[in-house]
């Protein structure tokens, strides 16, 4: 299944080499923070999984932002499947998805303790506002594309999300501030979580 995820951080990057013919890669990247802006993550509304009701990102105004799997008083994850890469998140609607989620991947009953929201497109000709939004801010964490024939959306451009997994750490002002590979394993952002955490207060 394709998960996004968003979240604030900021902090040293480490460059890993791959084998001959791999790209390098980082395991995060810091974005960009314009010198004043009068978007934020918070001026975006989407539906949630279900199509019940839209959800304003706003609701979660003041609280730092991932979307994977991490769950702290004043911190919060947001879920958007995708499934541009490799065709990973099949689901035709939300119920769908969520049978998925809790019966094959991760299964065992599964259900997710965070706000998922529709299915979107975060590359391509029908990318969401918001993803044009955050990777605006955000460089990428590899040079290079997955495999074409995996890739499910065109055109390619420099600073799309390059695969499933890939996470996007936004502070409590609404503002990217950190793009995370999606090599880079949810406990490894803790620490970039918790140094915002100690900073908003």
């Amino acid at each position: 299944m394709g998960w996004f995820g968003l979240a604030f951080a900021a902090l040293a990057c480490g460059v890993f080499l791959g084998s001959p013919g791999r790209a390098a890669k980082v395991p995060n990247r810091s974005c960009f923070r314009p010198v004043q802006s009068d978007i934020t993550v918070y001026n975006f509304t989407l539906p949630d999984l279900l199509q019940t009701r839209n959800i304003s990102l706003s609701e979660h105004e003041g609280k730092i932002l991932l979307f994977n799997n991490y769950n702290h008083t004043g911190f919060e994850v947001l879920g958007f499947p995708c499934n541009l890469f490799g065709k990973q998140e099949p689901g035709g609607n939300g119920e769908e998805i969520l049978n998925g989620i809790r019966h094959v991947r991760p299964g065992d009953g599964f259900l997710p303790n965070f706000p998922v929201f529709k299915k979107i497109d975060v590359n391509g000709a029908n990318e969401h506002p918001l993803y044009t939004f955050l990777k605006q801010y955000c460089p990428p964490t590899r040079d290079e594309f997955a495999d074409q024939t995996k890739l499910f959306y065109t055109p390619l451009r420099n600073r799309d999300i390059r695969w499933n997994f890939e996470k996007i750490l936004v502070d409590r002002t609404g503002m990217p501030v950190m793009r995370y590979d999606p090599s880079t394993k949810p406990e490894d952002i803790a620490k970039d979580i918790e140094y915002l955490m100690a900073q908003s207060t």
